[in-house]
């Protein structure tokens, strides 16, 4: 009997290292997949033999034929819902959810136009529910719409740096000029500071730029943040007062000192006098590639910030010394923002998605959620380009200062990065890969530090669940207003700063009939 059981083990072992082994090498019919987001590379045959290493081996190994859609960043929300609701959309879609569009997403849901994931979805594919549940929007959807509708992507994973979560926005400042100007190089600047400094490089223009010179180069969208975000927690949104009452942010007085220091920057030439037409990205250019910017304010991760100081020596011919990111402090000398949560971007599905695309686009996910797999989104082919260590951690196999992730034609892998299936975004590998130099990676945790160290539990808040979930006709409707537009046009139409309080006033005034209704759902 006991040799019998003996065999009968030893056969089950056999079985199962051998199914084992099928599993993991598991073999996929082709299928084709649709997918939209605005990371989607333009025109990039994602799929051309022979032609990027990470996508052709990622495709392969999942055998998909992917037809990417990409969309303007302007345009991501409009177009998407458009095609959600003409019920033509591709099978997958990056929505971007947020406080503004939360209201949006549920009346989706509601008139049945996303797929509702199988009730057993996390069993099925473990790793991508442990990031579901990390992102802390996941579990209040699951809570709010009865089951799962979105895959919320998670910014950390295991680099988390803390609750809040803080935002990854910098200062993009030309430390040389600074210098010049006899200002102190530091790692935070207030918005007063800045507009010294902005004010100094005007008048001494120490690059020696002439007529092109913009001491302060941003678009419209990025100006709101820097003048109004920095400085005023709620510019544009609702919160509760002391008294637990909600209030309408816009109207708070940091707001409006805020567009005061927007209308200085303008009106004194300052900010690029065509902010307002400036397309995405532009204001970076400006900076980053002609050099005739000396400040601007950007996303500046930690994954990034190293490609962006090496194209900024390629394309300027500058020092990457002369690139200095910052933190910037509202006038308060506080960092004002609220929650970012830890999530950008949240996969959903076409309702009538066929279930083996839909499980394929799954288990690529599971696999980019795995410590096997989310290395590559960020680093290439593992083998190729990184592995793991005998100490378990990755190194690298590529030359110093290699350009893996960027545009085509400078880049390795223009393919690298969310687009493939990624639910671990980069912020997170970013603290921990042998790619980019150490004193960078310490430089972006010490900037995320510098937001908790310079802030309150007043301006830095926590999310406000009950707000953010809120589905109110009377909030969607609230949250359309364009604040970015509406406070541009203030800024240039206004002759003087008094003629700008007033415009100001009158735009309250004006906007009452969309915000009450919603203070008062929300006083209700």
């Amino acid at each position: 009997m006991k040799r019998i059981v003996s065999l009968i083990l030893a056969a089950l072992l056999v079985l199962t290292v051998f199914c084992g082994a099928l599993a993991e090498e598991k073999e996929y019919d082709r299928v084709t997949i649709t997918y939209t987001c605005p990371q989607v590379v333009a025109g990039y045959d994602y799929n051309a033999p022979n032609g990027d290493g990470y996508s052709n081996w990622i495709l392969d190994k999942f055998n998909i034929d992917f037809q990417g859609t990409n969309v303007s960043w302007n345009d991501w929300n409009s177009q998407l819902i458009t095609w959600i609701y003409a019920q033509d959309m591709t099978d997958v879609a990056i929505y971007n959810y947020t406080d503004g569009t939360a209201t949006e997403a549920t009346n989706i849901v509601n008139q049945g136009l996303l797929y509702r994931l199988p009730d057993d979805w996390k069993e099925r594919w473990p790793n991508v529910a442990k990031v579901y549940d990390v992102t802390s929007l996941g579990p209040m959807l699951d809570d709010l719409y009865g089951g799962t509708y979105f895959i919320p992507r998670a910014r950390f994973f295991y680099n988390l740096p803390g609750d809040p979560l803080a935002n990854h926005w910098c200062l993009w400042m030309r430390s040389d000029w600074i210098e010049a100007v006899g200002k102190e190089v530091k790692n935070i600047y207030t918005i007063p500071e800045v507009l010294e400094i902005a004010k100094l490089i005007k008048e001494q223009d120490p690059g020696e730029i002439g007529a092109a010179l913009a001491p302060i180069s941003m678009t419209k969208d990025n100006s709101a943040s820097f003048f109004l975000r920095a400085n005023s927690t709620y510019w544009d949104s609702f919160y509760k007062d002391a008294d637990g009452v909600y209030q309408w942010g816009a109207a708070s007085p940091e707001t409006l000192q805020g567009l005061k220091y927007w209308y200085q920057a303008y009106s004194e030439g300052l900010l690029d006098q065509e902010f307002y037409l400036l397309d995405y990205e532009k204001d970076m250019e400006k900076f980053q590639t002609l050099g005739t910017a000396g400040i601007s304010y950007l996303g500046g991760q930690t994954a990034d910030s190293e490609n962006y100081r090496i194209l900024f020596e390629q394309r300027t011919g500058l020092p990457q010394s002369d690139f200095l990111m910052a933190t910037l402090l509202g006038d308060d000398g506080n960092y004002h923002q609220r929650d970012l949560i830890n999530f950008w971007g949240a996969v959903c599905f076409k309702p009538d998605i066929e279930p083996e695309v839909f499980e394929r686009w799954m288990d690529l996910m599971e696999f980019t959620a795995s410590e096997e797999g989310y290395p590559g989104t960020q680093m290439g082919v593992k083998g190729v380009d990184w592995d793991f260590g005998e100490d378990g951690k990755i190194v690298s196999l590529v030359e110093p200062g290699t350009l893996l992730a960027g545009a085509v034609g400078e880049a390795k892998y223009p393919s690298l990065g969310h687009v493939l299936g990624s639910v671990i975004l980069w912020d997170d590998l970013a603290m921990d890969n042998p790619n980019i130099a150490e004193n960078y990676r310490e430089e972006s945790k010490a900037l995320y530090q510098t937001r908790y160290d310079n802030s309150t539990p007043e301006t830095f808040v926590k999310v406000d669940w009950n707000l953010w979930m809120n589905d109110s006709e009377e909030l969607l409707r609230a949250n359309g207003i364009d604040y970015p537009t509406e406070f541009a046009n203030m800024v240039t139409t206004a002759t003087s700063e008094e003629d700008l309080e007033n415009i100001y006033n009158e735009w309250l005034e004006s906007q009452m009939s969309i915000v009450q209704p919603a203070l008062d759902v929300l006083n209700g």
